[in-house]
């Protein structure tokens, strides 16, 4: 069943206009970068195809017609899973307007290679980042094969972008997928800026105590604007311990359409009964997080 973003105002989407965007969290791919299932099991949650829908090309003409000023764009390899979306593709795109576009690199933990592959994305290639996803990857975030990653990302001062959260894809390993599991990583390099995607969903709770701890410690919204009640609860626990200078808005693009998305997260703030919520918390995150508060201008 497919799910959608919730509904949003006419004044929500009158508030977008003019105002640009910073999307922390889009993707491009071709359909075969994407393994034998993976994009197949994507399709399967979501009407409108996104496995066919993450082109460069579509990214760009979604950054024109949505008000996305400046967006972070995310490679992803996965032995485990058969998928590769090669780094020089994400640093090709990115090339190619580099006053908005930022790319962040992958590197699947369990390959030997994993330290030098990453060397080589951070430094010839140019990316700022690296994405890095257990459950998908099939790797603990404690591991050796995952702290050699974790030192050259530190010694590049690369952001770090974890998926550690649920996945829908029937072979995604769970036991490894915990956010807590990042306590111990942020412990040891308490310089390295990392950011956890989906608010780790749905274990939020866990995103927020650790981001009480650990300054370096980032979370984005994307793919919660669709579920406006959790993303409400969301929104108070950030509120109630003042964490929102480190909540980032994302759109999970192709998955998710960054101005609906951005609608839709206007209206949660204004529907939720909240009084905190007035739409100032969410305004400041839509609106002012450029990508230089990570020191990616």
């Amino acid at each position: 069943m497919s799910r959608s973003p919730a509904p949003s105002t006419d004044r929500a989407e009158t508030e977008l206009d003019g105002r640009g965007i910073t999307d922390w969290h889009s993707h491009i791919w071709l359909p075969g970068q994407l393994g034998p299932e993976f994009g197949k099991q994507l399709d399967e949650h979501y009407a409108h195809v996104p496995s066919e829908s993450g082109s460069p090309e579509h990214h760009r003409r979604m950054m024109a017609e949505s008000g996305v000023e400046q967006a972070v764009v995310i490679g992803l390899t996965s032995d485990h899973l058969g998928m590769d979306i090669p780094n020089e593709f994400v640093g090709d795109y990115v090339a190619s307007d580099p006053g908005r576009l930022v790319g962040f690199s992958s590197v699947d933990p369990n390959r030997a290679d994993a330290p030098a592959e990453l060397r080589y994305a951070l430094g010839e290639i140019g990316l700022r980042g690296v994405k890095l996803a257990p459950p998908y990857q099939d790797f603990h975030p404690h591991s050796e094969e995952a702290y050699r990653v974790y030192e050259v990302a530190a010694e590049h001062g690369a952001v770090i972008l974890f998926h550690q959260g649920a996945v829908t894809h029937r072979r995604g390993v769970l036991e490894v997928a915990q956010p807590i599991l990042l306590d111990r990583v942020a412990r040891d390099f308490p310089e390295l800026k990392i950011i956890v995607a989906h608010v780790g969903q749905p274990w939020f709770v866990e995103v927020v105590s650790m981001m009480r701890k650990h300054r370096n410690l980032y979370t984005d919204v994307s793919a919660r604007c669709q579920r406006p009640a959790q993303l409400a609860k969301i929104l108070e626990a950030v509120l109630d311990y003042d964490l929102q200078d480190r909540l980032l808005f994302g759109s999970d693009f192709p998955v998710f359409d960054p101005r609906a998305h951005a609608s839709s997260f206007l209206s949660v703030a204004e529907e939720s009964g909240d009084e905190r919520l007035d739409g100032a918390l969410v305004r400041d995150v839509l609106f002012n997080r450029p990508l230089s508060l990570l020191g990616l201008e």
